[in-house]
């Protein structure tokens, strides 16, 4: 698996209708469900004060060869062994060489079927899966073949910042729901180390904009992904769908749906016209004559900046007090969180020894 996650993909950045979790072991990056985005530093704000865009002398972090990037996040709503409820803290990082950092998915077979305009790629051909590095605000995700994303970061400097508001934006102000072992790692931060700051020389990066060059729409053929319906029928469907979806949206998105035939592979699609989120429910390709559900990537370019205007349209639309909580936390991830941390933050961080973080599994 890759270490980095793809903002559409498993968000995991699904938002809305997508979940942008940011497990941080996938290159594919973001994945956002209803009410789901990144629970660990994906975005940032570019009006955020306390970004340092500054990429001269000392403040500028290498990308020399063997410089190491590390991923500390807060996870919470994670499931443990005994199927209960907990929250985490993991880390993990990636190494650059040649200005280039890859992992157990780069040069491997892509697994699935990619479709674009101009080419249909097959599950056993081989993917490129390699992040290129411009500089640390300037990365270039090389998927496979022509297929790329561009990310954008920020850089921020950490130096003499709180390290639990850093990890955790927002939750000192909304504070946690529930005092059992779903919040335990969260408040052993806050109640032991809430004061705790960065030392000099620590700095972290918010994603503040990514854009894939290509649609694409991206599926299997097994079983499991079979939808037992007509193509015609199910793209059909998706005309009142989109009706529906623009009559009750609490975003304020524009929903479109589109469809068309590529490389004699006929798909359809409904996605918002601001940020490109996919409806997951509204994305199938009809593939030897079978309908299948399929994984839809716009070209449309996110940014924070456009999120956080959706997270306070939403803000505005609800009352309820769960839905309230989670739009603060989310608007204070986009603003103030942090994608991948320097190595002075990350042994800062590891030194809090009573956190003990644990390395994501692959």
């Amino acid at each position: 698996m890759s270490i980095f996650l793809s903002l559409d993909k498993l968000c995991v950045i699904k938002m809305f209708n997508k979940v942008c979790i940011m497990l941080k072991n996938k290159f594919m990056f973001l994945a956002i469900l209803p009410f789901m985005l990144s629970a660990c530093g994906g975005g940032g704000s570019s009006d955020d004060n306390s970004a340092n865009n500054n990429q001269s002398g000392t403040s500028q972090d290498s990308i020399a060869n063997g410089t190491r990037y590390y991923f500390m996040d807060y996870n919470p709503d994670q499931i443990d062994n005994l199927n209960e409820q907990t929250d985490e803290l993991n880390n993990a990082y990636f190494e650059i060489f040649n200005k280039k950092s890859t992992d157990g998915s780069s040069n491997q077979a892509l697994g699935e079927y990619l479709l674009t305009e101009k080419k249909l790629y097959f599950p056993i051909d081989k993917a490129i899966n390699v992040m290129n590095f411009n500089s640390m605000t300037d990365w270039r995700l090389d998927i496979i073949g022509d297929v790329k994303e561009d990310w954008k970061f920020q850089r921020v400097d950490l130096s003499n910042k709180n390290m639990f508001d850093t990890v955790l934006p927002g939750y000192r102000a909304v504070g946690f729901p529930v005092i059992d072992k779903s919040t335990a790692k969260g408040r052993l931060f806050l109640n032991t180390y809430g004061q705790s700051k960065f030392p000099e020389g620590s700095s972290c990066y918010r994603l503040v904009s990514k854009k894939s060059n290509l649609e694409t729409f991206a599926f299997n053929v097994d079983q499991n992904y079979e939808i037992n319906q007509s193509f015609e029928d199910f793209d059909a469907e998706n005309a009142q769908y989109l009706n529906y979806l623009n009559q009750t949206t609490p975003f304020g998105f524009t929903y479109k749906a589109v469809k068309g035939t590529w490389q004699n592979v006929p798909w359809t699609t409904i996605y918002d016209t601001s940020l490109g989120f996919a409806v997951g429910a509204g994305v199938a390709v009809q593939y030897q004559g079978k309908t299948y559900a399929a994984d839809y990537t716009s070209n449309i370019g996110w940014t924070a900046d456009q999120e956080i205007k959706h997270w306070e349209i939403f803000l505005k639309n609800t009352d309820d007090p769960k839905n309230i909580r989670l739009a603060q936390l989310k608007i204070a991830q986009l603003k103030s969180g942090c994608y991948v941390y320097n190595e002075t933050a990350a042994k800062a961080l590891d030194s809090l020894t009573a956190l003990n973080w644990q390395a994501y599994q692959n």
